[in-house]
């Protein structure tokens, strides 16, 4: 028992180190981040001429950087944001809504080290 208990600390210490911890499901629920690195992708479909999507929500930071981009189906980048510590600021609003054409939109999310909330929900007009 003793055992498992230390390959389990080990095993969160290393998720922890290289990606981060993650309580929740970005687009679903809030998730909490602890230390989260890399990169995150979230893929919306438009079938209709006009249409537009994205995400609306909030982030609350504790620390490091998260950077939130929209990209169009041909790659362009529609709207982004930063989230992280400015001064005494720490909680920002987000919202980043695209479209007008048919096909793939990507939400992509770089993470630096980032501590805090994110809270996104789909958004469809």
């Amino acid at each position: 028992m003793r055992l498992l208990l230390i390959a389990l600390v080990a095993a969160l210490a290393l998720l922890y180190v290289t990606l981060g911890l993650r309580f929740g499901y970005v687009t679903l629920t809030p998730t909490w981040l602890v230390n989260a690195q890399g990169q995150n992708r979230y893929t919306l479909e438009v079938y209709e001429d006009g249409q537009r999507v994205g995400y609306r929500g909030r982030c609350e930071v504790q620390s490091g950087r998260a950077v939130l981009r929209l990209l169009a189906p041909d790659g362009s980048q529609l709207v982004g944001r930063t989230c992280q510590k400015v001064g005494d600021r720490d909680e920002w609003t987000l919202h980043l809504v695209g479209g007008g054409q048919p096909g793939r939109y990507q939400l992509v999310v770089d993470f630096d080290a980032y501590t805090g909330l994110l809270d996104l929900s789909e958004t469809r007009d």
